[in-house]
Parts: structure tokens; sequence; C-alpha cells
């Protein structure tokens, strides 16, 4: 008896989140362990090893990103050698995390079974948006899907309760507050919770002064944490430094050229249609819901166009910037599984999602990077002297492996290369790349042929030091652009100049 308890128990609760944790290890199990994974993630975790030493970012590591992704990352700086895959884990747990979340919410308005491949869903499509490591929304989109989860699952009480629909909004509210604090683009998503939020505290009594608190403590509430670290910027003189950073320099920041930009729109667009062709096609196939679960349904409907809402006024196509989406649209597809053609479609999608998923890893891996590249470029550098480095193009990751020499608080090499940073970070990137250069590192590390989206005064800058003073003494060669170290010519013995 007691063992057919404990089957029935593993059926029940636990056989499903050890299959999505298990489905999420296998998708990610190339990545583990590489430190040449996308480039945000690279600079996170040197950031946060810099914090643990007493740099302050803004001040002394320069970047736009909120602390938290910061303070996130100094954690997983704690596990020293092993730092890498520690950061490289918590992100599987942190997506496996909001999986289990969506397969909750999913689970209101479908069966058991649409739930978890909507979960699924979740775990396959980071894959093809840049999303396999540890970018800031695979952290924050925990954060924002709970905050959704406890509105869903307290409806009722909130519709019914003023007090309750206060005390969650507290909750949810601090929710939105921390994931500001790991990407601030989740305020659009917080937007659309305090307004649902509003309009159930007018509803139940229609009290203006009542409502009017709520908002003010609801607010509060979201920008608590944002106030924390500016009143310790404060009080440290760097208020200044902070609020640059962190509210003015992304609206001095260029576009792309449209051709540029026009290339990006069709790439997030081809990874995003799939999974956002599955909710229109509930109206195709006339999905029926109960009454109990069509507010759920509009709530969920308000999340998805909020969501999508901001990324399109965000304006910023690059792929990653379509990991919030993935939440509220694998949630959307869940409800396919009352129909056979919709089983049929979520299960083909889940298919595509993971072969093209798979194939995208494979290609980074041998195109972007792996860990024997990055450990050949790491020799380069010590065989040739080691010393002071300078990374103008190059794996990020290089700055926190090796002995650090700060040449200047802009380490984020897009910093200076992207046209479209030119007039957005507070520095002249000429004038800094000649300060920088004036110092002479040992070595240089870049890539070449040049980017399309790079300063060409810039490049043609660094590329005339490189000419005069530095030779080759390492190329990864790939198919169409080779990461390259310059060593000093003084520094290389006559047959290698």
């Amino acid at each position: 008896m007691m063992r057919s308890k404990a089957v029935s128990f593993l059926k029940g609760r636990l056989l499903a989140p050890l299959l999505l944790l298990l489905c999420a290890i296998i998708l990610r199990g190339i990545t583990f362990g590489n430190p040449m994974l996308e480039p945000d993630e690279q600079f996170y975790l040197f950031a946060g090893g810099r914090l643990l030493q007493g740099d302050l970012p803004y001040v002394d590591v320069w970047d736009r990103k909120p602390l938290g992704i910061f303070l996130i990352y100094s954690f997983f700086h704690l596990f020293g050698t092993w730092r890498i895959l520690a950061y490289q884990i918590g992100a599987l747990l942190s997506l496996w995390g909001t999986a289990l979340i969506v397969r909750n919410i999913a689970s209101r308005i479908a069966p058991m079974s649409g739930a978890f491949m909507a979960a699924l869903l979740y775990e396959i499509w980071p894959n093809l948006a840049g999303g396999e490591g540890g970018q800031s929304p695979i952290f924050y989109n925990g954060l924002v899907t709970a905050a959704i989860w406890l509105i869903v699952s307290r409806l009722t009480y909130i519709k019914e309760s003023i007090s309750a629909c206060r005390y969650v909004g507290v909750a949810v509210m601090l929710l939105f507050g921390l994931a500001m604090q790991i990407k601030y683009t989740s305020i659009f998503e917080g937007l659309y919770a305090g307004v649902l939020l509003l309009f159930f505290s007018w509803q139940k009594r229609k009290n203006l002064y009542e409502t009017s608190m709520n908002s003010l403590l609801w607010i509060f509430c979201a920008i608590l944490p944002t106030v924390i670290i500016l009143f310790f910027y404060w009080i440290n003189g760097y208020a200044s430094d902070w609020i640059f950073a962190n509210f003015v320099s992304i609206f001095e920041r260029g576009k792309p050229n449209s051709h540029e930009e026009l290339v990006l729109i069709k790439k997030i667009l081809l990874i995003v249609l799939p999974i956002l062709f599955l909710w229109p096609l509930r109206k195709i196939l006339s999905i029926r819901f109960t009454q109990a679960q069509r507010p759920i349904v509009t709530l969920l409907n308000g999340w998805a166009c909020f969501a999508l809402a901001g990324v399109a006024l965000f304006g910023t196509w690059f792929p990653h910037y379509a990991l919030p989406l993935f939440p509220p649209l694998v949630i959307q597809a869940a409800p396919l599984w009352y129909a056979p053609i919709g089983r049929i479609s979520i299960v083909l999608v889940a298919a595509i999602g993971t072969f093209y998923g798979q194939l995208t890893l494979w290609k980074h891996h041998k195109h972007k990077g792996n860990k024997k590249a990055f450990t050949q470029i790491e020799q380069a550098i010590i065989s040739n002297g080691g010393g002071c480095f300078f990374i103008y193009n190059g794996p990020i990751m290089l700055y926190d492996a090796l002995p650090y020499c700060k040449l200047s608080k802009y380490q984020f090499p897009s910093l200076f290369y992207f046209k479209s940073e030119e007039h957005a970070t507070g520095m002249n990137p000429e004038n800094e790349l000649r300060r920088i250069l004036a110092q002479e590192p040992q070595h240089i590390i870049t890539q070449n042929p040049a980017d399309e989206s790079e300063n060409p005064i810039i490049r043609k800058e660094l590329i005339q030091n490189l000419q005069k003073n530095y030779s080759e003494s390492y190329a990864w060669i790939r198919d169409k652009r080779s990461i390259v170290v310059y060593t000093k010519k003084s520094l290389l013995p006559p047959h290698s100049e």
C-alpha cells in the first residue's frame, strides 16, 4: 500500500518536474563549461567578480544593466574555478523553475498534458534566441512569471476582497521591482500587472481614495529595490554615474542602419513566429473555455499583448530581446491540447524548435567559440609574456580568467566598436582608445575582418597602431571572422615578427 502511494505521488507530483529538469539538461548539455557563450554573460561574470573585489558597476566597470544582474553573477563567482559551470547551472535551474511556473499557470486553462508541453516549449525556445546560457531574462522571467501566477492563482480572492487585492498587489509589485533590477525592460509587463490590479481594486468598491492608496503602495513596492540601490550610490557620491548609466545612456544610443535593423527584425520574427502562430490557432480550431477559465484566458491574453508591445516599443531587435516573450506565448499554446490537430501542432512545433535549437547550439560551439578555442587564446597571451591586454573585440571572459590589469572602466568591447554607442556611454571612444593604447598593453585582441556595425574611425585608429607596434601571435580561424591576438613586437622572438 505504501509503495503504491509512493508511485502515485511520483507520477502525480514529481514525474513531470523531473522530466522537465532532464529535458532542460539535455537541451543545454553542449553548453556546460563553455566560457565563450554570449558576450553579455561573459561580462556579467567578470563584473560580478570585480564587484567582489570592491569595484563598483558604473564607476569602475561601466555598463547600463541594473545592479541586480551583477549581484547574481557575483554569487556565481564565489565558486572560484567552477564559476563558469556554476552560472550555467544557475541559469539551468532558473529556466527549469520558470518552466514549472509556466506549467502551473497553463494548467488553469488547459489539460495537464498541454501544460507540460507549454513548459517544455519554454525550455526549448531560448536556444534559438541566444538564451542557452545566462542572459538576464533567463533569471528575471521567473520573477515575472511568478508575479503573474500570484494574480492568476488568487484571482477569485482578489475580486472578492479589497485586502486580498492589496496584499497580493504588494507581493506582485515587489517581484516586478526585483525583476527590474535584473533588466528594466520588465517594466512593460509590470505596468500591465499594475493596471490590472488597479482595475480589480476599483471594481470592488469604486472608492477613489482606497484605489489611490493602493496605487501609491504598489508603486512604492515596485520602485523600492531601485530606490535602495540609488540611495547606496548617492551616499557614496556616485548618484550621477548611476543615473546616467541606468536611465540616460540607453536613450543616447543610436540605431543600426536600416539594412542591419531589417536583418535583426527578420531574425527575431523567425524565432518568435512558430510559437506566436499557436495562439490564433486556438481560434481557428474553435477551442472553448469554461466560465471559470475565461477570466484567466483574458488576463493571460493581456499579458502576452503587453510583452509583445514591450519588445516592439523598445525597438532593440537582437535575438535575446525575444526571451521575455516566451513565457506568455507558450502558455497561449497549452489549450491546443484540447483538440487532436492542436496536439499535433504543439508536438510538431516542439520537434522543429528542438532540432533548430540544437543546430544553433552546435553552430555557436563551432563558430562563436568553445572551451578549447578559449584555452588556446588564453595560452597565446600567457606564453607571450602575459601582462596587460586590451580586448577591442573578443571573448570578455579573458578579463576574468587572466590576471586583471585595468586600462579603462569601459571593458565591454562593443562600447568602442559599435557605431550606435558613439554618443551613449559618456566617453569619446576615439579619445578613450588613444588613452588605452598610450598605456601600451602587451596584447590586443580583436576580430578580423571588421564587423559591418563597427565605427570605421575607431577601427582605422586601432589598425594603424597594430600595424606599427604589434604582430599577430595567434589566430583562431573560423569561416567568416577570426579572433586574433596581437602582441607587442618587442615581446616576440625575431622569427615571430
